[in-house]
């Protein structure tokens, strides 16, 4: 069980958190008063309880929601949402981020990433290896036996290849093979912390990004890892397309490096210096990209990286995590 003050924090972020997402960017009501389905949804989180809101990609909600820092943030289908943050806190929607439930996850530890595959099955963790699985939809959260010390950063899950990953410091990479069911542990050799990894949904291609500016590439579901760039700069984040055509690697300084199809990276230019700790390829037609950092910065490209506009959200804590349908 959480201890006391940490329930206490994850109540305020519970109460505060209902009201950002019954503001302007709650679904959308139809003719007869019934809640329409969000289209477009999407969702950033971060520092002090920061959370931001879209069904439209043009107009934004922001609310300061708590003391308490969120640093991931899932989504899945037209409805499901789950954020994650300090204290061991992970909060569940089920309409949208209209009205939330909070989730036992049985540590305090502080939680850096949650990845869903189904709306049902999904991977936490976070500070000194904490990780845990559930298979129905973080209504019970399965705590499982630590394979590592380290602090565990980012994941990703290929449902259609049942793999699941999660990176951490020390370039450690817990993976299963089976939904989540069982794990194994292994280190990238030479390799930085890791502060990012995603793969496309068969798990053919997954990328991870460390603290030296190195990026990974595996082309074996995560079993095995080769450098395939380096930024110059330390990456926090990597993102990749739904087909895995594209791909965006974000960090320090404003770094923001491009994947094109025959695996090379090229640097753009974003309008900040700002260090950014979050990516995102948009899963629709278009494939609109997004960076977030440092004081609320948040970017947006629909050239696949050749330009950068900044979105403005209101929000002014850093930016730990973003997320779409």
């Amino acid at each position: 069980m959480l201890a006391r003050n940490a329930l206490a924090q994850a109540s305020l972020v519970a109460s505060a958190m209902v009201a950002a997402c019954n503001g302007s960017s709650s679904p959308p009501a139809s003719g007869d008063g019934a809640t329409v389905p969000p289209s477009r949804w999407m969702a950033a989180v971060g520092a002090k309880g920061t959370f931001t809101q879209t069904f439209d990609a043009v107009t934004w909600a922001t609310r300061r929601l708590s003391p308490v820092d969120l640093y991931a943030v899932a989504c899945v289908g037209n409805l499901d949402g789950w954020a994650a943050g300090a204290n061991g806190t992970v909060a569940h929607t089920t309409d949208g981020g209209s009205t939330w439930n909070w989730q036992e996850t049985h540590t305090s530890a502080a939680l850096h990433t949650i990845r869903f595959g189904t709306s049902m099955a999904g991977v936490v963790a976070g500070d000194s290896g904490a990780l845990a699985t559930t298979i129905d939809g973080g209504s019970t959260w399965r705590p499982i036996a630590p394979l590592t010390t380290a602090t565990l950063r980012s994941s990703a899950v290929a449902a259609a290849a049942g793999v699941t990953l999660v990176v951490g410091d020390g370039g450690v990479v817990l993976r299963s093979v089976n939904g989540g069911a069982d794990w194994s542990s292994s280190v990238i050799p030479g390799s930085a912390d890791l502060r990012g990894v995603a793969s496309d949904p068969s798990a053919h291609l997954v990328l991870a990004v460390d603290t030296s500016g190195s990026v990974w590439s595996s082309f074996d579901a995560g079993a095995s890892f080769v450098r395939e760039a380096s930024a110059g700069a330390p990456l926090d984040a990597v993102a990749m397309s739904d087909d895995g055509t594209a791909a965006v690697a974000a960090g320090a300084g404003g770094t923001v490096l491009e994947r094109s199809v025959d695996a090379g990276w090229r640097a753009v230019t974003v309008s900040t210096a700002a260090d950014l700790h979050a990516a995102l390829i948009m899963s629709e037609p278009g494939a609109t990209q997004y960076v977030a950092g440092e004081a609320g910065t948040l970017l947006s490209s629909s050239d696949r990286g050749t330009t950068w506009s900044a979105v403005k959200t209101g929000a002014a804590e850093a930016f730990f995590g973003l997320d779409d349908l």
